[in-house]
């Protein structure tokens, strides 16, 4: 693992501890950190301002940081701290349209994270404002729904309706969203009442979407890591009986494996037996896992390669699809297949 890998994983949490301030500067002072490196691939991850609220912002550490490199953290932190206020405003207004038309909406991934686990928003860069409408796509006539394709063009909100394609991965998963929408918490969003998930299903959400993501994305593996911390009251039997229902079982376990691994992340004692992963799968999954983090970095993560079929082709891929049951192999070739035509 490059020293610089090694630096991120550090710098990727909000809890950052004296300890971790003290590993920062020891690995800084045995190793030649190659900046240069850090603060695009910090970006690529989606968690350049974390890490610039760790080096800089709470106090500087005496780490060699150029001068050069850490006005560009504080300037990238700050225009990142404006488009967040900016895309929440939005947010918040889409939320008021389908409020006043008595459609409840579910806030998921980086807008929910933003209330409930990030200490400030602006830590991460969230690419789009996700919502799930609690109505299904046939209860809207064809008026209704160019009225709000009209009102929502080139808002940066991405809204489904009733269930999350990147939840199910287009498909690929069973996910039961009749009982998402049961378990779900009512919250306030500024002016606005709105849902989220219940924790069990935000961090199998969280699990999932790293999965998509390759699982070695940062700001995937610090979702799932302060989830799991903030989240206290997170029923791992219900965690377990969830996963293996919607048959991503699999996926939770890869996920919370690679964040133990890299950032770090507190599972309870038998909390990764409960997702009951045969030895045969546990065994591929941690020898991929050690593999990719042996041979690979993370400035290559989370898509780089050859593009084949619309898609980037690298080693990273072999994981996700080693979470896969054969029929949710089959569903993938068969959507890029479709995507070909």
């Amino acid at each position: 693992m490059r020293p610089e890998d090694q630096l991120l994983f550090l710098c990727t949490r909000q809890d950052f501890s004296d300890k971790h301030r003290q590993e920062v500067t020891e690995l800084c002072r045995h190793y030649p950190i190659r900046w240069e490196l850090v603060l695009p691939t910090a970006e690529q991850h989606g968690v350049a301002s974390l890490v610039c609220a760790n080096l800089l912002l709470r106090q500087r550490l005496d780490v060699g940081i150029p001068q050069e490199i850490a006005d560009k953290f504080r300037f990238y932190t700050y225009q990142n701290t404006i488009e967040k206020e900016k895309r929440t405003r939005r947010l918040e207004e889409g939320c008021a349209y389908f409020c006043q038309r008595s459609i409840d909406v579910m806030l998921v991934k980086g807008p929910a994270l933003d209330l409930v686990v990030y200490d400030y928003p602006w830590y991460t860069v969230s690419l789009d404002n996700d919502l799930i409408l609690k109505a299904r796509r046939e209860e809207f006539n064809n008026e209704n729904m160019h009225a709000i394709m009209d009102h929502f063009h080139q808002s940066g909100i991405e809204y489904d309706f009733f269930e999350h394609h990147d939840v199910s991965i287009n498909g690929t998963l069973p996910i039961d969203f009749d009982r998402v929408w049961k378990d779900a918490v009512k919250i306030k969003f500024r002016s606005q009442d709105v849902f989220i998930m219940s924790p069990e299903d935000m961090l199998i959400a969280l699990c999932i979407n790293s999965c998509r993501k390759r699982f070695f994305r940062l700001k995937s593996l610090f979702d799932i890591a302060e989830t799991v911390r903030k989240c206290s009251d997170l029923d791992w039997d219900e965690l377990a009986s969830k996963s293996l229902t919607y048959d991503c079982h699999n996926i939770i376990y890869t996920a919370l494996r690679v964040t133990q691994r890299t950032v770090g992340c507190e599972i309870p004692a038998g909390g990764l037996d409960r997702l009951r992963v045969s030895p045969a799968r546990a065994h591929l999954l941690e020898s991929l896992i050690g593999f990719l983090l042996r041979c690979t970095n993370l400035s290559s993560y989370p898509y780089s390669g050859r593009k084949v079929f619309g898609r980037q082709i690298h080693i990273s891929l072999v994981l996700p699809y080693a979470t896969y049951r054969g029929y949710q192999v089959w569903h993938k070739f068969g959507e890029i297949l479709h995507n070909r035509r």
